[in-house]
């Protein structure tokens, strides 16, 4: 009876070990993705300890610190990020960036660099032992005082890795030097609930991202409450506070959250939309507002259009760039948009100066699949273009003017083609 019992135990015991390394198989194949869509769980990679999806964001004031992270599959035994103002990191700072577990296989590292030297270039590697050591990489720090400011804005990065990734490789290959950080309006992965989707999205753009600092709209497929999007990117916006404000070189930056449709939360973030804008509208040449979901047609929420488009219209904002519709739309200026039907100016198409009227952007085009049967018809749109795309800004001030610059440039289906401009706007200014 013993015996028997024995072999019972035995039994019972090897069964549960099997279960539980089956288990853990299954639970590292979750979470170990990388296939050509980042909604489909089906390719299993290997899981290393080699650093990976390196990006640059910020928290604070980004001409003199920068926020440098990136994840591993598994633990690092030695993480260390070294960082110097030459080439080969000689004269070298080390730092141990701090580690937070997400997921049976990210291990996430971030370090925040201070005190550093606007409008200057650093030289960095991130390793998590001596064997597992990236190359060396750079970031230029923005200048604290400028009279020109260059910036690249996209939208929906989500789903086609294949198209995300080609296209971030084909900016740095062609404009690397004609703009110093990026905006992403929103959608930035598929499900941003799902750790491994934020793992592929920056696996893909790791060539922009390793290079300029990124600032991120929340889009409606980050996840809301329940998003990882403010784990992986550490930013002024973050799960408590997701919308902010900043002007550099005399231009106002807001960066909305377009997707919570929640009355109250609508009506603090109008209050204090309506308070940045009346001080930006006394302090800036310019002033833009980034969102996700587009204002001037209905697939926005009716209650942030029927707030936000009359405040547009009250303090003169120069630009609305959203994303949400996967395709690229500039709309004339909008004399009056807290009309139903938004009355709008057609006299120019390119070229405008002394512009007080607002210009709404969509720019959609960045990974996600595009809007090709979508019937647009309406008198506002200037131009519009279903394809792949990102969008060039180059403000220049002067003692007389100042000028705002728009160039959208497309990636053709047929990737081994060259990306061509399609539109491109200026606004001038006097002083």
């Amino acid at each position: 009876m013993r015996r028997e019992l024995k072999i019972l135990f035995i039994g019972i015991i090897t069964v549960s070990v099997i279960i539980t390394t089956y288990s853990v198989i299954l639970l590292q194949k979750e979470e170990s993705v990388n296939s050509n869509n980042d909604n489909d769980s089906t390719y299993v990679r290997e899981l290393t300890s080699s650093p990976k999806g390196i990006r640059l964001t910020y928290i604070h004031n980004f001409s003199d610190s920068i926020v440098i992270s990136w994840f591993t599959e598994k633990n690092a035994t030695n993480p260390k990020l070294l960082y110097s103002n030459k080439s080969d990191l000689s004269d070298f700072i080390g730092i141990t960036p701090n580690m937070t577990k997400f997921s049976p296989s990210t291990y996430f590292y971030g370090v925040e660099l201070i005190n550093l030297q606007s409008n200057k270039t650093y030289f960095y590697n991130v390793s998590s032992d001596k064997n597992n050591v990236r190359g060396i990489m750079n970031f230029t720090t923005l200048a604290s005082e400028t009279d020109h400011i260059r910036f690249l804005v996209y939208g929906d990065s989500r789903t086609n890795r294949d198209v995300r990734s080609v296209l971030t490789s084909k900016i740095m290959e062609n404009f690397s030097a004609s703009f110093d950080f990026t905006i992403l309006c929103g959608d930035i992965v598929y499900d941003g609930t799902i750790q491994e989707r934020w793992n592929n999205y920056f696996i893909d753009t790791e060539v922009i991202n390793a290079f300029k600092q990124g600032i991120y709209v929340e889009g409606n497929h980050e996840g809301g409450i329940n998003t990882k999007m403010y784990d992986n990117l550490l930013m002024p916006n973050n799960a408590t506070n997701r919308y902010y404000s900043f002007s550099y070189g005399g231009i106002g930056f807001i960066i909305l959250e377009s997707n919570n449709d929640n009355v109250d939360y609508i009506n603090e973030q109008t209050n204090w939309l309506n308070q940045t804008l009346i001080e930006f509208s006394q302090e800036n040449t310019f002033n833009f507002a980034f969102l996700h979901n587009p204002l001037l047609h209905s697939r926005s929420n009716l209650k942030h259009r029927t707030k936000w488009r009359p405040l547009f219209d009250k303090y003169n904002v120069s630009v609305i760039f959203a994303g949400h519709d996967h395709l690229y739309e500039r709309s004339y200026p909008i004399i009056n948009a807290s009309t139903t039907e938004p009355e709008y100016d057609n006299s120019e198409l390119y070229n405008y100066t002394d512009l007080s009227d607002t210009i709404y952007l969509i720019t959609g085009g960045a990974g996600a699949p595009l809007y090709k049967t979508l019937v647009r018809s309406d008198g506002f749109i200037a131009s519009i273009k279903r394809e792949y795309h990102f969008l060039l800004v180059d403000i220049e001030k002067s003692p007389f003017y100042s000028t705002f610059s728009l160039e959208t440039w497309v990636m053709p289906g047929d990737f081994s083609k060259p990306l061509y401009l399609y539109d491109n706007i200026t606004i001038t200014k006097y002083n």
